[in-house]
């Protein structure tokens, strides 16, 4: 009975894990960028528009952090709406 609960899923689990792959892929090119931008701002005279690169850089993890756990969860227990 498991076994037929898991293929009636509305979405296939291998669709979060993959988005959740593609976000964590996203956040570590988001940080070589940022740490680039800083070092750039740093270099070029501007040291006080690192912590604007450092506060937006936080944002953009915090938030694909939030992404990644969300399909980590939805991976887990389905679409509660439609499942």
């Amino acid at each position: 009975m498991e076994r037929n609960a898991v293929q009636n899923r509305y979405v296939q689990r291998s669709t979060w894990t993959t988005l959740s792959c593609e976000t964590l892929s996203a956040l570590t090119t988001v940080l070589a960028l940022a740490f680039a931008a800083s070092l750039l701002t740093a270099s070029i005279g501007v040291p006080e528009d690192v912590v604007t690169v450092a506060i937006v850089t936080v944002g953009i993890v915090a938030v694909g952090l939030a992404l990644t756990r969300l399909f980590a969860s939805l991976e887990a227990n389905g679409l509660p709406v439609l499942e």
